[in-house]
């Protein structure tokens, strides 16, 4: 059930108040499923993923006595997460609990604490359902596809936003500062071709109007994605070396970032490894724990 799982029962919310059946909504999405032409064994495999993802939640690490390094736990989470996944214990266990580095022609093998074990657990989960997810968008624009290359015409294509709106919760992570950023790119867009481009417009056309003021947020999306200097950046390049951490990375933040009119950490932040962007929707205070 549900509540054998720790991703479906973590929030405590899990039940439905709608009256629509899950059960229900299930049989409807396997019968579309069909219908747009999965195979059986496709989708068997499809919900081989998503069961291995749900163990793969349940799954728990050991420190070793020196807290250098950890062991995955034989749970029987463990054991069922590595079948659905078509690979053998030992090598799921080594891939989560141990990074592999090329230095030079010379290939070493270090052992990951049990922090980063966890994390690289997430991450494997959140690669698998991802993958899942684009693998199903892919399957539904071929199915709506027909052969109009004679004709000239372009194929016709389905796209998914699938997005959040603007979260800031007592606790903030990259989940958060991910969603927020794709919040603040949209909100670009939206000056841009409302407010920007049509003033433009109106001003080569000699249209008499009123200027409308609006706020710019690109700094904030400099700060965020910026090649080099950005926030994202900056997180890609710690996670090359082979002895960062999650105070590390926010260290350096701190010294890259500290001058950037939307960046702010207070010292009393800085205690806690936290700091705030200023976005369009105000401040939020994220964590790199």
């Amino acid at each position: 059930s549900f509540d054998d799982f720790r991703l479906l029962c973590e929030s405590g919310t899990y039940d439905r108040r709608d009256g629509v059946s899950d059960e229900e909504n299930h049989q409807e999405m396997l019968d579309a499923m069909i219908t747009i032409g999965f195979a059986p064994e496709t989708i068997q495999s499809l919900m081989r993923l998503v069961v291995a993802v749900l163990f793969a939640g349940n799954m728990t690490f050991t420190a070793s006595t020196d807290g250098e390094s950890c062991s995955l736990d034989e749970t029987d989470a463990a054991f069922k997460a590595a079948a659905l996944l078509g690979v053998s214990f030992e090598d799921l266990a080594a891939s989560l609990t141990s990074r592999t580095i090329l230095a030079g022609n010379e290939i070493v093998h270090k052992p990951l604490h049990i922090d980063e074990s966890t994390k690289a657990c997430e991450a494997l989960i959140k690669a698998v359902y991802g993958a899942a997810f684009d693998f199903i968008v892919e399957k539904v624009n071929e199915s709506i596809v027909e052969d109009t290359t004679s004709h000239g015409y372009s194929a016709a294509s389905i796209g998914v936003l699938d997005i959040f709106g603007f979260e800031t919760f007592q606790t903030n992570n990259f989940e958060q500062i991910c969603i927020n950023y794709t919040n603040e790119a949209l909100q670009q867009q939206f000056n841009k071709y409302v407010f920007k481009l049509e003033q433009k417009e109106y001003e080569k056309e000699g249209i008499l109007w009123k200027f409308i003021s609006f706020p710019d947020n690109q700094d904030v999306l400099d700060l965020i994605d910026q090649k080099h200097t950005g926030i994202l950046a900056l997180l890609d390049e710690q996670c090359i070396l082979p002895k960062s951490n999650d105070q590390k990375f926010t260290r350096y933040l701190y010294a890259r970032c500290d001058q950037h009119s939307r960046f702010y950490a207070t010292s009393a932040q800085r205690v806690d490894y936290k700091f705030s962007i200023e976005h369009y929707a105000g401040y939020v205070e994220y964590t790199t724990d």
